[in-house]
């Protein structure tokens, strides 16, 4: 039996952290993304490396936890894609919420940059929804980006874990 259901709004992807400092002075008016991805090429690497992550500092917004850690990873990666997001209903959810999806993510997904709750999985039977948008919030129809990699959907039940690489949009409402 399922026991509960996320949906992740994820928007992106931004090449820099001034990007994101100006979107979400902009956008972020509730201040509740929580969760963040990092993909990009790592100083003296040729290919892409991801990274997933969650912050709930206490200005609510994604770019101060770049900035209050001179040591992230972000600041040593050329050609970047940073993701913020945030659960869809826009409610306030706790921390054990967020760390369960992030959990969820890592363990599920396999950024290559994560070094923990990579063989950690959660112990209730989840639904992991992710949704991608750009940045005016109109939904993405293409999956070009890396972060984009990880499935759609995932399914954590007793048996094992399940999901679908891509939903895709079926029907055009004219509204």
């Amino acid at each position: 039996m399922i026991s509960k259901l996320f949906v992740i709004e994820w928007v992106g992807p931004f090449s820099e952290i001034e990007e994101l400092k100006k979107w979400e002075k902009e956008n972020n008016i509730m201040r509740n993304y929580y969760f963040y991805i990092v993909s990009g090429k790592p100083s003296n690497m040729r290919n892409y490396r991801s990274y997933c992550g969650i912050t709930q500092n206490k200005d609510g917004y994604v770019y101060k936890r770049y900035q209050c850690d001179p040591n992230h990873k972000i600041h040593t990666m050329r050609d970047k894609e940073i993701w913020i997001g945030r659960f869809s209903d826009n409610s306030v959810h706790s921390r054990s919420d967020i760390e369960l999806c992030e959990t969820m993510i890592v363990s599920y997904w396999q950024p290559e940059l994560n070094n923990k709750k990579k063989s950690t999985y959660p112990s209730s039977n989840i639904v992991l929804i992710n949704r991608w948008f750009k940045t005016d919030l109109t939904p993405r129809q293409n999956n070009i980006y890396i972060a984009q990699r990880m499935s759609d959907l995932i399914i954590l039940d007793d048996s094992g874990i399940w999901g679908t690489e891509k939903v895709r949009k079926l029907v055009d409402f004219d509204l």
